[in-house]
C-alpha cells in the first residue's frame, strides 16, 4: 500500500482570469519564505507573436507555444529596379541648348524669360517624377538640369545688364551726336529750294545743301506747326505718291521733286525737311558736271578732277558699305516683324523657338556690319538712303500685332 504522500499530484489547470495564484514567488537565490510549490504562477502580461493578433496573443503564459518575438524577421521581396528618368535627360539637353544661348548674348529681358520658359519647366518636371517615391530614378540629373538652368538665368541676367548699360551708353551718345544747335539761318535761293515752302521759324540747322540734297532741322517747330507745313507742302504740289502720318510725310510733285517732312524724335519742337531731285534731273547735273570737269582739266586744272575722281570712288564704296549695312538692317526688321506677327497670331507657341535663335543670329550679323563701318559722318547720299530706309522700318514695325 502506497503513501499517500508518495503519489503524484496533478493540479487542475486553472486561468488567471479563474484562480489567481496564492503561491510564494521562488526567489533567486533559491530562498523563499515559504514551502515553494509545485506550479509556477501564471503570468498575465501576454506574448506577441508575429503574425497575430491581439487577440490571439492575449493571456497566453510565458514558455507556451508560438514564435518568440526575437526569432528571425521574415525575408522581405527585393523592389523592382527603377528606369532612369528620360525627361531629366531631355531637361538637361535643353539647359544646355539654353546656357549657349545665353553665352551668344541676350539683349532684353523679355528675350530672356522667353527663352528660359522651356528649361525651368523641364528642370522643375523632372525633380517631381525623380522624387523617392516615383516611377523613375534620375535624381542627380534632376538636379543637374536645374543647376544648369540655374547658371543660364544668371549668366543671361547678367548679359541683359550689360546690354541694356551699352544700350544706354550708345544711344546717349547718338542722342548727343543728333541734338540741333538752334540759330539763325539764310534761306537758301536754289532751284532746288525754291520747291519748298518756307518754315516760320528763322532758327535752325541746315544739315546739307547741294544741287542733289538739302536738309534742314528747323527749331521752335511743335505738333500744331508741323501740321501747318505739311498742309503748305500739299498745297505747293507735293501729293503725287505721298505717304502720311502722325509724325512723318512723303511726298512728290508733278515735277518728280520728292520731299520728305518729320518730327525729330531727338530733340523737342524740332522739324526735319529735305528734298530730293527728280532722277533724270540728278542723272543731267552729273553728266553736266562731268563735262565742265572735263573743260576745267583742258585749262590746266586735271590735279583737281583727279582729285575729286579719287575722292568720289572712295565715297562711293563707303557708300556701297552703308548701303549693304542698312539693307541688312531692313530685312533683319522686317523679318522680325513677320516672326512676331505669326508668334502673336499662333498662341506663342514654344515650337517657334528656333526661329527665334536664327533671327538672334541674323539680327548680330547685322550689328556686326554696321560695327565694321567707319565711325565718319554721313554724305548726303547715305543721309537720304538712311531716312528711306527708316521710314520703311517704321511702317512695318507698325503692323505687329
Amino acid at each position: 500500500m502506497t503513501n499517500q504522500s508518495d503519489q503524484p499530484t496533478t493540479p487542475m489547470p486553472t486561468t488567471p482570469a479563474q484562480q489567481p495564484s496564492t503561491q510564494p514567488i521562488v526567489q533567486l537565490n533559491g530562498q523563499a519564505g515559504a514551502q515553494p510549490s509545485a506550479q509556477p504562477s501564471p503570468v498575465t502580461t501576454p506574448i506577441v507573436y508575429p503574425n497575430a493578433t491581439a487577440g490571439d496573443s492575449a493571456g497566453v503564459p510565458a514558455g507556451g507555444p508560438g514564435v518568440p518575438t526575437n526569432g528571425p524577421a521574415p525575408v522581405q521581396q527585393p523592389q523592382a529596379h527603377k528606369k532612369t528618368s528620360k525627361l531629366a535627360i531631355f531637361a538637361i539637353i535643353v539647359d544646355v541648348l539654353f546656357l549657349l544661348t545665353t553665352v551668344i548674348g541676350l539683349n532684353s529681358w523679355g528675350m530672356l524669360v522667353f527663352f528660359a520658359v522651356l528649361p525651368v519647366l523641364l528642370s522643375g518636371f523632372s525633380l517631381y517624377v525623380t522624387r523617392k517615391d516615383g516611377k523613375v530614378q534620375g535624381r542627380v540629373l534632376a538636379w543637374v538640369a536645374v543647376g544648369l538652368a540655374v547658371v543660364g538665368l544668371i549668366v543671361g541676367s547678367i548679359g541683359v545688364v550689360r546690354a541694356g548699360a551699352k544700350s544706354e551708353a550708345d544711344d546717349a551718345a547718338f542722342k548727343e551726336s543728333m541734338k540741333v544747335t538752334c540759330e539763325a539761318y539764310s534761306w537758301p535761293s536754289s532751284d532746288l529750294v525754291a520747291q519748298l515752302p518756307q518754315p516760320q521759324a528763322t532758327k535752325g540747322k541746315i544739315n546739307t545743301e547741294s544741287s542733289s540734297l538739302f536738309s534742314i532741322s528747323v527749331c521752335d517747330t511743335d505738333a500744331a506747326q508741323y501740321e501747318a507745313y505739311v498742309k503748305s507742302l500739299q498745297e505747293k504740289g507735293f501729293t503725287v505718291e505721298y505717304s502720311k502720318s502722325e509724325d512723318a510725310f512723303t511726298a512728290k510733285n508733278e515735277a518728280g521733286y520728292r520731299v520728305h517732312a518729320s518730327v525729330n524724335e531727338y530733340n523737342t519742337n524740332v522739324m526735319d525737311v529735305s528734298i530730293y531731285p527728280p532722277q533724270d534731273s540728278s542723272s543731267d547735273s552729273s553728266t553736266d558736271d562731268s563735262a565742265n570737269t572735263d573743260s576745267n582739266s583742258s585749262d590746266g586744272s586735271s590735279t583737281d578732277s583727279s582729285t575729286s575722281t579719287d575722292s568720289n570712288a572712295s565715297t562711293g564704296t563707303s557708300d556701297s558699305d552703308f548701303k549693304a549695312a542698312m539693307d541688312s538692317y531692313e530685312k533683319t526688321m522686317n523679318d522680325y516683324v513677320d516672326f512676331m506677327n505669326k508668334y502673336n497670331s499662333e498662341g506663342k507657341p514654344v515650337s517657334m523657338l528656333v526661329d527665334y535663335t536664327k533671327w538672334m543670329k541674323q539680327y548680330n550679323d547685322t550689328m556686326q556690319k554696321f560695327d565694321a563701318l567707319n565711325d565718319g559722318s554721313l554724305t548726303d547720299e547715305e543721309l537720304q538712303y538712311y531716312i528711306e530706309v527708316q521710314t520703311r522700318v517704321n511702317e512695318k514695325l507698325s503692323t505687329v500685332q
